[in-house]
């Protein structure tokens, strides 16, 4: 039939369009998947149910015999984060991996998840998540939600490792850790991930995936459980270049940004004219140690491999600046805290009340109805590894003036744009910079409002987890690193998808 491992997007829109498949039978073949190896990976938290999701299918066959076609995503299942809105005619909570939302009612679909839908995608699923898009507590282990467990890596040999640091090999990296995992062990050719910092980037990294945390606002936010909209967006989890841009195509807000001539699609060009790219420096740029804890020669060959990587983009790029003295993330601190987290901390609270306001059949109004929900649950909610909620609990105490907020986006934006990413454009020409994926670049994405973008690189020997760069441009230059990525993807060796064992298929906990 077709390999759901490195099946495309748009692999399967041609097996449609030649009659050698019905999304029927796409349907079936990624259920099957979930089934046999959702036990063991815990990539999935729910899926839809069989008859709303068949039934789906079949419309979007008929439509197809009748030649009316909405698109390349016509027929296409897709699986969304759990943080992502859904109205119960599609069979299925959203509780961003918490308990305490199970059972609350969405008015409405997300607009995203409504555009996906016109374009005549197949939601089968939403994915797991770390709960409360990690904005609950520090330390818990990236991946696990009390409704999901915990995410596995489908790459990593010998599984995720309780005595691992929060972000350590081991882990999967979150917060969109089931979206990333579900596309890499096949079950589903793309699905949509959020981030607020790192939640696309680093989960996409660690599965061998191109992802695109796009412009900030371009992708609608309403209906999707929010940290801070001054942060967060929406975006796409794929295999290949192409998928991102037929993504973007479908979720960008046309509107508020100039989508290129022929959409999106049109910047996978394979080509490297016009990119001009500076590096950054792998030896300052990276996780602290008591995030991801070092294991004897896996940094060192991700400091070699990133190396290596650089020398390729040296010799094809329009031009290139090795090493660009972006300036570090210490510089968002004010009075010891990372401003950001401090903003973090400001706006949950206020934004997932409105949240709240939009959904029915929910005791949980606020995020300290929340927190007394988790207190009161805490055998589920707060369980021995995984037992903080300081988060949202500073979050809720918190008590910041207007001033104090302006002063704080005022200091991030100035950080992040004025010294940091535009000083590096106009002082080197460069128009990309690029640097390791797990690193403080995801920081500047958020702080900038900019694109950030994921292109895989290698495996690591010790455990086969999937490592690679991250690239970040201008405002609105979202068609600059899909071309960057459709250049990387024609210029290096294939992904390679993970090997499921035997001993998942059917797994019980």
């Amino acid at each position: 039939m077709f390999d759901p491992l490195t099946a495309t997007a748009s692999d399967l829109q041609e097996l449609l369009t030649s009659q050698q498949l019905r999304s029927v039978d796409l349907v079936e073949k990624y259920r099957q998947q979930i089934d046999t190896y959702n036990g063991y990976l815990h990539a999935v938290l729910q899926q839809a149910p069989l008859d709303v999701v068949m039934s789906r299918a079949a419309a979007m066959d008929q439509e197809r015999q009748e030649g009316k076609l909405r698109g390349p995503l016509h027929g296409i299942p897709i699986l969304v984060k759990d943080n992502i809105a859904t109205h119960p005619d599609l069979g299925m909570d959203t509780t961003a991996g918490s308990r305490a939302l199970k059972g609350s009612k969405p008015r409405n679909n997300a607009p995203v998840v409504e555009q996906l839908l016109r374009a005549g995608a197949i939601i089968i699923g939403k994915a797991n998540l770390s709960e409360l898009s990690y904005y609950k507590g520090t330390g818990l282990a990236c991946g696990w939600s009390p409704v999901g467990g915990q995410t596995q890596s489908a790459y990593v040999r010998g599984g995720f490792r309780d005595d691992d640091s929060f972000v350590g090999h081991s882990n999967t990296s979150g917060s969109s850790s089931g979206s990333a995992v579900a596309v890499a062990a096949g079950f589903a050719p793309f699905s949509l991930g959020s981030e607020t910092e790192g939640s696309l980037i680093s989960p996409s990294n660690r599965a061998a995936l191109y992802t695109l945390k796009p412009t900030m606002s371009i992708v609608p936010q309403a209906g999707v459980i929010p940290i801070a909209k001054l942060f967060d967006s929406v975006g796409p989890m794929t295999k290949n270049a192409r998928d991102v841009a037929l993504l973007m195509d479908v979720l960008v807000n046309p509107e508020l940004t100039q989508i290129p001539k022929g959409g999106y699609v049109s910047a996978v060009t394979g080509q490297w004219n016009g990119l001009r790219i500076g590096t950054v420096d792998p030896e300052v740029w990276g996780y602290e140690a008591d995030a991801r804890k070092p294991q004897p020669g896996a940094e060192e060959q991700m400091l070699e491999e990133t190396r290596l990587a650089y020398e390729k983009l040296h010799g094809l790029a329009e031009s290139y600046h090795h090493h660009v003295p972006l300036i570090t993330e210490d510089a968002f601190n004010v009075d010891g805290k990372n401003a950001i987290f401090t903003l973090l901390s400001h706006f949950i609270p206020s934004e997932f009340a409105e949240y709240m306001s939009t959904v029915t059949d929910s005791s949980i109004s606020t995020l300290e109805d929340l927190i007394e929900y988790n207190r009161a649950h805490a055998d589920v909610e707060l369980p021995p590894k995984n037992p903080k909620q300081d988060l949202i609990e500073d979050a809720v105490k918190m008590n910041l003036s207007k001033n104090e907020v302006d002063s704080l986006i005022h200091h991030v934006r100035d950080v992040g744009r004025t010294r940091g990413i535009d000083k590096i454009f106009a002082d080197f020409n460069v128009n990309i910079i690029v640097g390791p994926a797990e690193s403080g670049l995801t920081g500047f994405a958020s702080a900038t409002g900019y694109p950030i973008a994921t292109l895989p690189l290698g495996y690591l020997d010790f455990n086969g987890r999937p490592h690679g760069l991250a690239a970040i441009a201008g405002p609105h230059q979202d068609a600059l690193l899909i071309q960057l990525q459709s250049a990387w993807e024609t210029s290096t060796a294939p992904r390679k998808p993970p090997v499921l064992q035997p001993k998942w298929a059917h797994y019980q906990s």
